[in-house]
């Protein structure tokens, strides 16, 4: 049966479209037709009450919320982030593993490749690997004890599983060279992080094929006007992808008008980080024998470094047009076509056009989520 949703400001995300029918069959989109064009014969109807609908939103970089994580390795735990993702209109999300043993980051591969269950809401990208091939030294909350250099033996099996969609990396350290080929080879998108990489090491990199750094200036050297630096090279090469943690914590307003003057709407990618306390009270919580303070909604360890954020992608949304009055099109192109375009899902998410996904969001004009919808479904509706 088809849905024919109306009363809406379709953001395609770049084009505004008002006085139009969305048509959805199949878990897809199947025309936009003029209102005045449109016969409602037959199917159901959604009123979107005057609110805007968008593609489905992406984040790269989740590790969790509501209490689990995706060190759980469990099917619950995924099931938990999943539904939690959509009340904050993400459709797909990547779970992301802290550095770990390798029997521990194994197990979680194994939880995603082996899950043959529904997901109650946003659908899994892919795992994304924060370590374990990381430089200590900028290894932000991150356990010492586990990380460590890349050996082909541990990775490969990891990115030859068909689960592995991006892994963080710091190119400067032994091995992570090779590291980074056998990936693009792979077809896994390699990111830099947590890394000392000087401006020549991160330009070599992007020639061997990373594509994206994982929040950028945190958790890596910063800009210096004789050095460039890790931060500097990121912002300087354009072709590289930056993700970003937009909660006015990791980073300044002013950083993000910077980054967002230099990168353009077209090579920033927004990302929550979110950590297991996100969604819960502020409080101590444990990860994997770890202390990390939830305070005024700001995660630390108990050293005092920043450890993930409780920041949800609808509210990274709002605040970067805070932030840097762009519009909410070009904001909206950071948390779809951009991620979506970066992990080689563009011909089928991402956008609101013929032939897509049928995974929307609902958002009323505050951009509040009302309702979101994955594959033409409702995993989350406060609409009616």
């Amino acid at each position: 049966m088809k849905t024919h949703i109306h009363n809406a400001i379709l953001l395609t995300p770049l084009q505004r479209i008002e006085n139009s029918i969305l048509t959805l069959s199949d878990g897809m989109i199947e025309t936009l037709t003029p209102a005045a064009e449109f016969s409602f014969e037959s199917g159901i109807i959604i009123d979107a009450k005057g609110g805007y609908v968008v593609p489905g939103l992406v984040d790269l970089h989740f590790h969790g919320a509501m209490g689990v994580d995706t060190m759980d390795a469990v099917s619950s735990a995924m099931e938990v982030m999943s539904a939690y993702c959509a009340r904050h209109g993400v459709t797909t999300f990547y779970p992301t593993i802290w550095s770990a043993s390798g029997e521990e980051i194994s197990a979680v591969i194994d939880c995603v490749r082996t899950y043959t269950g529904l997901l109650p809401g946003a659908r899994i990208g892919g795992v994304h690997l924060e370590g374990p091939y990381i430089n200590p030294g900028h290894r932000g909350a991150q356990l010492s004890s586990f990380i460590r250099k890349p050996e082909t033996h541990e990775y490969l099996p990891w990115l030859e599983s068909g689960v592995v969609s991006i892994i963080t990396c710091a190119p400067e350290v032994e091995g992570c060279v090779s590291l980074i080929r056998d990936a693009v080879r792979l077809g896994v998108r390699v990111a830099i992080g947590h890394s000392s990489a000087s401006y020549e090491q991160v330009k070599a990199a992007a020639d061997m094929g990373v594509t994206q750094a994982t929040h950028l200036f945190n958790g890596m050297n910063g800009l210096h006007h004789r050095d460039p630096g890790t931060a500097g090279g990121i912002l300087d090469v354009d072709r590289l992808l930056a993700q970003v943690i937009c909660d006015g914590v990791h980073l300044h307003p002013a950083v993000v008008r910077l980054i967002f003057k230099t990168k353009t709407s077209s090579r920033v990618a927004l990302i929550t980080d979110s950590i297991r306390g996100a969604g819960l009270a502020d409080g101590m919580y444990e990860n994997r024998g770890q202390s990390i303070l939830v305070k005024n909604g700001v995660a630390r360890d108990t050293e005092g470094r920043l450890s993930g954020s409780t920041l949800t992608m609808d509210q990274a949304l709002r605040n970067l047009i805070t932030f840097t009055a762009c519009s909410l099109e070009e904001a909206l192109s950071m948390v779809t076509t951009v991620p979506v375009d970066e992990m080689g899902m563009g011909a089928s998410k991402g956008r609101l056009a013929p032939g897509y996904d049928a995974d929307l969001v609902f958002l009323d004009k505050e951009l509040k989520v009302t309702a979101t919808m994955v594959s033409g479904d409702f995993v989350y509706n406060r609409l009616f």
